[in-house]
């Protein structure tokens, strides 16, 4: 059972992430012409498990999206808002494509290095673990970094998600069928 947390929020922030360009670059623009699918529908089922106080009526759910191919992300920012708030958070990063997962890891290093959770779902990271035998190199180095990995989707496991991050214990994988 979850402990009581008087005063503290838990911050579940949801990136999309972006991708490097040939240069190395963050790929950002002033405005998206279209919206992230995944970060919306993920946004509104946490929405719903905040609604619903899937952590319990003392420990409230504050939800931040943010698409990183027309905002900056802002970890040391990201990082300070979960700390000001009791400690308690997730970084869910969604939607990743093969070609965002560099971009991912890279954000994901610096918040494991600030001790907060995270978590990487969607396709590149849900298509590796269904078709191929063997888990690859980039989601292995994730995993090392503590990072827990979401295959599926969020409408089977995305609460007890919440509840494993809330109690410390974010599992290293969340296989859901």
């Amino acid at each position: 059972m979850l402990s009581k947390a008087r005063g503290k929020r838990f911050q579940l922030i949801l990136i999309k992430p972006s991708h490097y360009d040939a240069d190395g670059y963050v790929v950002q623009w002033l405005r998206s012409t279209m919206p992230s699918n995944s970060l919306a529908a993920v946004y509104s089922l946490a929405l719903g498990a905040a609604t619903r106080q899937v952590l319990g009526p003392d420990l409230p759910i504050d939800v931040v999206a943010i698409d990183e191919t027309n905002t900056r992300v802002r970890p040391r920012d990201i990082v300070k808002r979960i700390a000001s708030n009791g400690g308690l958070g997730l970084i869910g990063f969604v939607g990743v494509q093969s070609n965002e997962f560099p971009r991912t890891l890279d954000l994901a290093r610096r918040f494991r290095a600030d001790g907060v959770q995270v978590m990487i779902g969607g396709f590149h990271v849900s298509g590796c673990l269904a078709m191929l035998k063997e888990t690859q190199a980039d989601i292995k180095v994730a995993q090392e970094l503590g990072v827990s990995i979401f295959a599926g989707e969020a409408e089977e496991g995305l609460e007890e998600v919440l509840q494993d991050a809330a109690n410390g214990e974010l599992q290293a994988a969340s296989l859901v069928p």
